[in-house]
C-alpha cells in the first residue's frame, strides 16, 4: 500500500515537471517599411550587400527561425535607403544577423526536482553599415547595432521557441530602440552631408544621366 502511494506521488511530481503542451506556430507578419519616410541619399546608386553568411551549424539557429534575421534587414535597407542624386554610390551592408543558442547549466539538488529550470538563452545580434561615396572623393559611413536576449525553460516546444525567435526579431527591428530607428538616427547624424535636400526632385533612373539618340550616318547623309 505504501509503495502504491509512493508511485502515485512520484507520478504527480513527474507530471508537474513536464514541459508545456505543444503550441501552434506563430502567425508571421511580413517585414515591410514602405510606409515610412525614406532616407534619401545624394548618390546615384544604392546597393544592398548581404555580407552575413549564416554558419547553419550550432550554436547558430538563425537559419531555423520563422524569418531569418538577414531577410528582415534586407527588407528594411531596400525599403528605406533610396538614391536621390546624380553621381556617387552607397552600399548598405548587412554585417551580422546572428541568432545564437547558449545552453545554461542545470541546477542540482532536491529543489531542482520540483522546478522547471531555464535551459537555453538566445542572443540575437543585428549590425548594418552604410557607406557613401560622392563627388570629389567625399566619403562617409554610419553603423548601427542592436542585440536582444531571451531565456526559455526546459521542455519548451519547437513552436514556442519559434515564437520567441520571431518576437525577438520583431522587437529588435521595430520597437523604439530597435534597429530601424537606430539606423536612421546614425545615418542622419554621421552622413548628414549625403542627405538630399528636403523637397529635392528625384533624378530620372540611370543616375540622373539623360541620353539623346543620335542619327545614324546613313540617315544624316540622306537628309
Amino acid at each position: 500500500m505504501v509503495g502504491r502511494r509512493w508511485l502515485i506521488a512520484l507520478g504527480a511530481v513527474v507530471a508537474g515537471c513536464a514541459g508545456p503542451a505543444e503550441q501552434p506556430r506563430p502567425v508571421i507578419r511580413p517585414f515591410d517599411y514602405t510606409h515610412l519616410t525614406t532616407i534619401q541619399l545624394d548618390v546615384a546608386q544604392v546597393e544592398v550587400v548581404d555580407a552575413w553568411v549564416p554558419p547553419r551549424a550550432p550554436p547558430h539557429v538563425d537559419h531555423r527561425a520563422p524569418v531569418e534575421p538577414r531577410e528582415a534587414l534586407r527588407r528594411m535597407l531596400t525599403d528605406r535607403v533610396q538614391a536621390w542624386g546624380r553621381q556617387g554610390r552607397a552600399r548598405a551592408i548587412i554585417e551580422e544577423a546572428s541568432l545564437i543558442e547558449e545552453r545554461l547549466p542545470r541546477q542540482t539538488g532536491i529543489g531542482a526536482l520540483f522546478s522547471t529550470q531555464p535551459s537555453e538563452r538566445y542572443v540575437l545580434t543585428l549590425r548594418v553599415r552604410l557607406e557613401a561615396e560622392g563627388a570629389e572623393g567625399r566619403r562617409g559611413s554610419a553603423e548601427a547595432t542592436v542585440t536582444r536576449t531571451r531565456t526559455v525553460l526546459e521542455g519548451t516546444s519547437v513552436a514556442a521557441r519559434e515564437a520567441v525567435w520571431y518576437e525577438m526579431l520583431r522587437s529588435a527591428m521595430d520597437d523604439p530602440q530597435g534597429l530601424n530607428v537606430e539606423f536612421e538616427f546614425q545615418v542622419r547624424r554621421a552622413l548628414r552631408g549625403f542627405i538630399a535636400p528636403e523637397g529635392a526632385p528625384r533624378p530620372p533612373p540611370g543616375g540622373g544621366i539623360e541620353t539623346e539618340e543620335l542619327p545614324s550616318p546613313g540617315r544624316a547623309a540622306a537628309g
